[in-house]
Formats: C-alpha cells, structure tokens, sequence
C-alpha cells in the first residue's frame, strides 16, 4: 500500500462527480415541489367548484349595469363616430327643410363664402 504524504496545503480540486449529483438532486427537489404545488392547486380547484351550488335561472341571466355604462370597444366606436361625420361633411343634405337650410360639402362652402361675402346679422333670419 501506498503511503500518501499529506500536501501541506488544502487542495483546490473539486469532486465534480458530487457537484452534478446536487444539482440534479436540486433540480428534482424543485421539480418534485413544482408538481407537488400544481396537483394542489388543481384538486384545491376541483373541490371548491364541486362545493358550489348549481346556477340559478336568476344568476346565469346577464345583467347590464346601470346608465350611463362605459365603452367596450372606445377605439372602433371613435373610428365609426369619425367616419360618420366625414360622411355628413362631404355630402349635401338638409338640415332644415320648411325654412330651406342646407348643408354643403366643405369645399363646396369655401367656394360659396368666397364668391360671396359672409352673411351679416342683419342677413340672418329672424326668429318670431
């Protein structure tokens, strides 16, 4: 047998055999814990669902809050609400028939305003 002479020193080598052998035993430990927490989780779930009662007609019925209520799309609303009045500012229309007031596409406005003057308050009509 051989006789072994002590190095005076502390080595600086490293078993890695016994390093990889933690962290796989840390990575199970972690695993194990993980599943352990998620099959908790999932019967915790299934439990307290099989402990509620059945829905009422009265519960499954959607009820809508009361007046006034938010938007739930806000961006489309804007973008039809936009495209709305596009549309109303590059037609012709009336907007008031019986005293024959009507409304011009913008274009068509500046046109008129340009080739004759603005009206006055004097030109406006009178409200009896």
């Amino acid at each position: 047998m051989k006789s072994e002479k002590p190095l005076g020193y502390e080595p600086n080598t490293v078993d890695s055999g016994k390093v990889w052998s933690l962290v796989a035993l840390f990575f199970a430990a972690v695993l194990l814990c993980l599943t352990g927490v998620a099959w908790w989780l999932i019967s915790y779930q299934h439990r307290a669902e099989s402990r509620q009662p059945p829905l009422s007609a009265l519960e499954r019925e959607r009820l809508l809050p009361p007046a006034p209520r938010l938007q739930s799309q806000p961006r489309q609303d804007a973008e039809r609400q936009l495209a709305a009045e596009r549309i109303h500012l590059d037609s012709f229309g009336w907007v008031d028939r019986e005293r024959r007031i009507v409304h011009l596409p913008l274009e068509q406005a500046r046109q008129v305003l340009l080739e004759q003057d603005w009206p006055t308050p004097e030109d406006a009509p009178h409200e009896p």
